[in-house]
């Protein structure tokens, strides 16, 4: 053992590490992906690693064998499988839904993620009093197992950021780590694999934990991801009570696009029929129109564009897996019209030579739970202004509600850029509900009267709560979004079969 001490800890904190990266993939259908999903990953994690460097340290003075690390090993590849049992009726478990918004994503995330972690880490004190020969050499010994466990930390993290996720998928991935814990274990204990041995209550634990491997990992095949890309879990479905060629692209489980098979430039979403009303008031329809859109989503919009105004629509589309499954299932055809970018919207934009130039640039990249903060800030806005021609608009879609902090703080940003900034809403004034709001910005009046609200009741609005002007370096997106984070999940929860 004292040799194999340092793999042990290398492979065992390296699962530790791919199922910290792997957690904020599973949970993220049910609670987005967002600052306080990662803070409550990486914060549950060090908890459990620090309860279990306690409690495997109080172990391994009162039960310092091999026997001792197996069992560990086999109850980490059992409460790994675990999270995959409890992730499956996640919907079903009372939550308190009254309290806020970090403290839910906390709580879930505690609740799924806490046990494992704390299992994993309670080998590596273990692994120590076992290479400990002398006291003399005791320095020597806990920076060797520590080295070798942090360093099967690294390459966990990158293996599965870079790799893993991509090729294998979540599910398989938290079922592959139970299977490698079980390998670790009879490894530590190879007398369980003695014909004796095999009629010990261990042995029976082993054969038990390697066929709960394989169910898992047949169970996770089942997932209901149609593609899981670096970035999302891609599914698409039916919309209930709309056309029935009608499909609706999903997100980490969040409505993103609903396209017509049939017509794949019918604007289906209400935010879509408020750029159109814009983009019609302010150039005719069939006029020039080159258009740069921050996110491609089901491609609608491009569509409606390449089909009603003449130039050319480039799209920044982060995650090239949603162009493909577009292409594949939702009827998209690029074209030298209409092309794709693969990259964040904000670098694609920036990479691009200063003489090239916009009549409109269009945001399609937030939804309700998911908001990425480097497209709301000032210097982004400036970014987005040195692109557009001097008549050009921005457009950008954002969901608010409830206190509507974010909308003010959108538009407190936009007017430090834009001279002329005012909003697009089906309902005005805001109420407390999720509402979908389209900013218009530019740098002078648009020529024709657009379909807005006034300047003055845009005051008023700004004027009478919180807001913040966003900046790089201070863009608490999510902060801002947290009551309408809360009312999502509620009503996702109050739907949820």
């Amino acid at each position: 053992m004292r040799i194999a001490a340092p793999a042990f800890a290398f492979v065992g904190s390296g699962c530790l590490l791919v199922l910290e990266i792997v957690a904020a993939r599973l949970i993220a259908p049910d609670l987005g992906v967002s600052l306080y999903t990662w803070t409550s990953v990486i914060g549950v994690v060090l908890a459990g690693v620090t309860l279990g460097n306690f409690l495997g340290g109080r172990l391994a003075d009162r039960r310092p064998a091999a026997s001792t690390l197996a069992v560990l090993y086999l109850a980490g590849a059992a409460a790994s499988l675990v999270v995959l049992g409890v992730l499956h009726v996640v919907h079903s478990i009372e939550l308190p839904y009254s309290t806020p918004a970090l403290l839910q994503v906390l709580w879930v995330t505690a609740l799924l993620f806490l046990l494992p972690a704390t299992l994993l880490a309670m080998p590596t004190p273990l692994l120590t009093r076992l290479s400990l020969a002398a006291v003399e050499e005791g320095g020597r010994v806990v920076g060797r197992i520590q080295a070798a466990a942090a360093l099967g930390s690294i390459v966990g993290t990158f293996l599965t950021g870079f790799f893993l996720i991509s090729w294998f998928g979540t599910r398989h991935i938290v079922a592959g780590i139970a299977g490698v814990l079980v390998l670790l274990a009879v490894a530590a204990r190879p007398s369980w694999l003695h014909p004796r041995g095999v009629s010990s209550v261990l042995g029976l634990l082993a054969v038990l934990a390697l066929a709960g491997a394989a169910v898992g990992a047949g169970w996770a095949a089942g997932s209901t991801c149609l593609r899981e890309s670096d970035y999302y879990c891609i599914t698409i479905a039916p919309v209930p009570a709309v056309p029935a060629n009608t499909r609706t692209l999903y997100l980490d489980g969040l409505p993103h696009a609903s396209v017509d098979l049939a017509r794949p430039d019918t604007l289906v979403f209400d935010y879509e029929q408020l750029y159109a009303a814009v983009l019609e008031a302010a150039r005719p329809l069939h006029s020039r129109l080159d258009a740069f859109f921050l996110g491609g989503g089901g491609y609608v919009f491009p569509r409606w564009v390449e089909a009603h105004y003449r130039g050319r629509s480039t799209v920044a589309e982060i995650d090239p897996a949603v162009t493909q499954v577009v292409e594949r299932y939702l009827g998209l055809h690029l074209s030298p019209r209409l092309t794709a970018h693969a990259g964040d919207a904000r670098r694609v934009l920036e990479t691009l030579p200063a003489s090239t130039r916009f009549d409109a640039v269009i945001g399609d990249a937030f939804n309700g739970m998911e908001v990425p903060w480097q497209l709301t800030t000032k210097q982004f806005d400036k970014v987005v202004a040195a692109h557009l021609r001097p008549q050009g608009l921005f457009l950008l879609n954002l969901i608010d509600g409830v206190h509507d902090d974010f909308l003010r703080s959108e538009v407190r940003t936009l007017r430090t850029v834009f001279p002329y900034v005012t909003i697009a809403a089906s309902t005005w004034p805001p109420g407390v509900v999720r509402t979908t709001y389209v900013l218009v910005a530019a740098k002078a009046r648009p020529a024709e009267r657009l379909p807005v609200v006034s300047a003055a009741s845009l005051d008023r609005f700004v004027a009478h709560g919180h807001s913040v002007v966003l900046t790089d370096d201070h863009a608490p997106v999510e902060q801002l979004l947290a009551p309408v984070s809360a009312q999502l999940m509620q009503a996702q929860i109050a739907t949820a079969p």
